[in-house]
Formats: C-alpha cells, sequence, structure tokens
C-alpha cells in the first residue's frame, strides 16, 4: 500500500513538471515570436484593414486633433508624431531617449504583440511612425492608404467618442537593446564612423560629414522605383549604412524607405546630426 501510495506520488510529481515545462515552453517560444519575428508592414485600403485587422489591431489617428474629435474610427486614438521628439540641445526633432519614447508608445496602447493600423492625412506621418514602431519590432503595421475619407465612403464604423487607452506592452530591456542598436547617440557615431557608409539625409542642402554622400529622402508606392534611386547614390544592401541629417523626420523617412520598404539589413540613425557633430567642432564638408 506504501508503494502504491509513493508511486502516485511520484506520478504526480513528474506530471506537475511536465505541464510545467510545457507551459515555459509555450511562453518561451511566443516570447520570441513577439520579440524577434520580423515585422510585418504594409500599405493597405480601409476595407481590406477592417477585414482582416480591425478586431486585432491598435488603431492611431494622426490626423489633426479636431479632425479626429469630430469623427474617427471606432477604437482610434489619437496619436501625433510630435511625440516622437523633443528638442534637446537646440536640436529640433530629436528622436525621444528610450525611455521616455517607450512610455509615450505604451501610453497610446501599443504593444508588440498588436498589430497597429495608422490613419494619417500625410502618408510621410505613417511612414516616420512605422520606422519606429518596425524597430521595437511590433508585430504588424498597417498604413491604411486611402485614409479616412475612405472608410466614411465604405460606411465602416465610426464614432465621436474618445476611446479610453488601457496601457500596451514594450519590454524595456529588449526594446532599449532595439533603439540602441539603430539609433547611436554621439559617442557611438564617432567611434563608428569609420566603419559606415555616411548618408546625409535633407530636403534642402546642409553641412555633411566628411567622406559622406548627400541625398534627398524619397519614397514611391513602386518598390523599383524607389530601390532604383538609393542604388544609383551606392546606398546598397551590403554596406553598413549610417543616416544624418538637420532633422530626424526626414532621416526616419529615409530609414523607413530602406529598412521597412526595401528591407536593408544594416542601417543606423546618428539621433544628434549635424547640427550636435558641428556643436562639437567636429570636421565637416
Amino acid at each position: 500500500m506504501l508503494g502504491m501510495n509513493i508511486d502516485r506520488m511520484v506520478l504526480k510529481v513528474f506530471v506537475f513538471f511536465l505541464l510545467v515545462s510545457v507551459l515555459i515552453f509555450y511562453f518561451a517560444i511566443k516570447a520570441r515570436t513577439i520579440l524577434y519575428d520580423k515585422p510585418v508592414f504594409k500599405f493597405v485600403s480601409a476595407k481590406e484593414f477592417f477585414d482582416n485587422y480591425y478586431n486585432d489591431s491598435v488603431i492611431l489617428d494622426l490626423r489633426d486633433y479636431e479632425k479626429y474629435r469630430a469623427l474617427h474610427a471606432n477604437g482610434a486614438v489619437h496619436f501625433s508624431c510630435d511625440y516622437l521628439f523633443e528638442t534637446s540641445l537646440g536640436i529640433p526633432r530629436k528622436i525621444k531617449q528610450v525611455e521616455r519614447l517607450i512610455y509615450t508608445l505604451s501610453e497610446a496602447g501599443i504593444s508588440v504583440d498588436k498589430n497597429v493600423g495608422i490613419f494619417c492625412d500625410r502618408i510621410e506621418d505613417g511612414m516616420v511612425l512605422s520606422a519606429i514602431l518596425s524597430i521595437f519590432k511590433v508585430r504588424g503595421v498597417y498604413i491604411i492608404k486611402d485614409g479616412f475619407e475612405q472608410w466614411q465612403k465604405q460606411a465602416l464604423p465610426t464614432t465621436i467618442k474618445i476611446k479610453t487607452i488601457s496601457r500596451g506592452y514594450i519590454p524595456f530591456k529588449l526594446s532599449k537593446m532595439f533603439y540602441e542598436n539603430v539609433i547611436w547617440d554621439l559617442n557611438k557615431t564617432v567611434e563608428n564612423i569609420d566603419r559606415v557608409y555616411k548618408v546625409g539625409v535633407s530636403n534642402s542642402k546642409i553641412q555633411l560629414i566628411p567622406g559622406s554622400i548627400y541625398i534627398k529622402p524619397k519614397f514611391d508606392f513602386d518598390r523599383f522605383v524607389v530601390g532604383s534611386y538609393y542604388n544609383s547614390n551606392d546606398i546598397t544592401k551590403d554596406k553598413k549604412i549610417l543616416l544624418y541629417g538637420s532633422d530626424n523626420y526626414e532621416v526616419l523617412l529615409a530609414y523607413f524607405a530602406l529598412v521597412v520598404y526595401l528591407e536593408y539589413p544594416y542601417v543606423t540613425i546618428f539621433n544628434g546630426g549635424i547640427n550636435e557633430w558641428m556643436a562639437n567642432n567636429l570636421p565637416t564638408k
């Protein structure tokens, strides 16, 4: 009798540890899926977004707040690209430090394990936000390219109610690592400056770090067109590319085109840009 009780106890312990192992394996795989798989990006129509992604997405409305307040997609949260930047040391539109950026995104309800749908009047705003979300490896990002006007024409759900936001989940340590791999400060830039292909990005001429080329940010819905533009400037996938400028909004447009749209593997951003470079009396051309 005692032997049978011991056997049952051993069996229970075995089953318990087996269940624990299965759960650990499940959550490890889930964490890997959330944090390491390549994020999905698509331009979609309003109808395509509603049919395929609406029920599993955080919806961000980047239009003017007065437009948002008057009417918006049901469940949408107002957001502005201005929230991604800060002014530091006289540098306009510097990308926020990682702690503040993670707080900003999570307070908007963004989670790495959810899709994000984006309404915007200016497609560039959607591209800049998508560039930031790609750095943190948010699961999927969908810019609704025909916008809120088409959402209304399709008689898709709208409201005037302001959505109560539930704080999103962005894991701090891993997200900080992702951020620092892409967004470089002055020290990291100086340390690696001879190891990268330097690209000054601006819609108007700027001072350049020696050894740089200058481009305007370029995008086209035709990948061949946009790819040809960057390749014609010798910006190719085999290079380790450093982007910088005087305005990180413009720099993020180039990052979007290269990384999110064309899937370049080695692209970083000097966050201080040419302004911080010159403020530290470093050489320019």
